[in-house]
């Protein structure tokens, strides 16, 4: 059994029922997962999300969740959970062979079997920001944001069931329970940056460089889209597997993302991506997504603690993660203990 599952809060469970419905369009026999990292609103009757089953965080037993509630934003929190669900989903049933993870605002386009081939021999398999790159002023600036928020995009993530699947869900979990904060340049950004480290410690890391993988704008400058015979094609010869809005606004439809500072052509420059755009738009819509855009986050916050509390807890974190190693390794770790802390810390 192939799980695919997403994580969102209640204001972004119309983007929810697009993915799952454009996942199965194209791969029938996948099971649908939606990972509520809210509670679920009572303006909403379950058949909305039917058929899909949806998991609420509190469910999942992630350890120390109400700390982590206190100390992430809401952006920070639905990555930081990722890692627990992904082993949850392993966990509760033994005929689960793999789990994949999509970012809710992702549209599936075509089939996965290319990707699953690949899961046979495999542990995980991630996708780059970008896969070429030219001396342009466009690919050398997002080859810096590479390098300040990561190499791979955690929009997605594909897993199969194996021992080493288990030993890396078990680091990342370690990592972002206390350091998962949205900071880029700081050497910390939410659960996305650690991954750059997985394919170091972890075997069997397959990269995927398909250009049909996780299309989006910050890989536009490489990537030109088309349609054939009721295809989506990436440079005239790739099947389009899924696109990612990434910071898309459908009440902006002239804006291809929301990012105010990112270097990205208008649709003018690129129309042979409003086609896709416009879909999408309208299967948000029909899913009344302004209705749910409005729905309140409902897990309760605290007030954040001071820089000084967070960063006395964090240090408390790492003293004791290092006694947990032999006197040998803590001696290493110490100096990469005390930079993570400062650099996970600092705005």
């Amino acid at each position: 059994m192939i799980v695919v599952f997403t994580l969102c809060s209640s204001n972004y469970l119309a983007h929810a029922r697009v993915l799952g419905d454009s996942l199965l369009e194209h791969n029938p026999d996948y099971r649908f997962v939606i990972g509520l990292v809210d509670r679920v609103p009572k303006e909403l009757d379950p058949s909305y999300w039917h058929p899909y089953e949806l998991i609420p965080v509190e469910e999942v037993g992630i350890p120390e969740f109400g700390e982590m509630v206190r100390d992430y934003d809401l952006v920070e929190l639905n990555t930081a959970v990722k890692p627990f669900y992904l082993e949850y989903l392993y966990r509760r049933n033994s005929e689960v062979g793999a789990v994949i993870y999509l970012d809710p605002d992702i549209l599936v386009t075509g089939s996965f079997q290319s990707l699953t081939d690949k899961l046979r021999t495999h542990d995980i398999v991630v996708t780059p920001h970008s896969c070429t790159f030219d001396d342009t002023p466009t690919n050398l600036y997002y080859e810096g944001g590479m390098l300040t928020t990561g190499i791979y995009n955690l929009g997605f993530i594909a897993t199969t069931r194996r021992a080493t699947t288990f030993s890396f869900l078990k680091w990342w979990q370690k990592r972002v329970q206390n350091c998962c904060h949205f900071r880029p340049g700081s050497g910390v950004f939410v659960d996305q940056l650690w991954v750059a480290l997985a394919p170091l410690y972890f075997g069997n890391v397959y990269v995927e460089k398909d250009p049909g993988y996780n299309i989006c704008y910050w890989n536009h400058f490489e990537r030109q889209l088309s349609r054939r015979n009721g295809r989506y094609l990436v440079n005239d010869k790739h099947d389009l597997v899924f696109y990612h809005f990434s910071s898309y606004n459908p009440m902006k439809p002239e804006l291809i993302t929301g990012r105010p500072r990112a270097q990205i052509m208008s649709f003018s420059e690129r129309p042979d991506l409003k086609p896709v755009y416009d879909d999408y738009r309208q299967r948000l819509f029909n899913k009344g997504y302004p209705k749910i855009r409005a729905l309140k986050y409902l897990l309760g916050r605290k007030p954040p603690k001071s820089k000084l509390t967070i960063k006395r807890a964090a240090k408390r974190s790492l003293r004791a993660f290092l006694r947990a190693m032999p006197l040998n390794v803590q001696t290493r770790l110490k100096g990469l203990a005390q930079f993570t802390a400062d650099n996970c810390l600092d705005a």
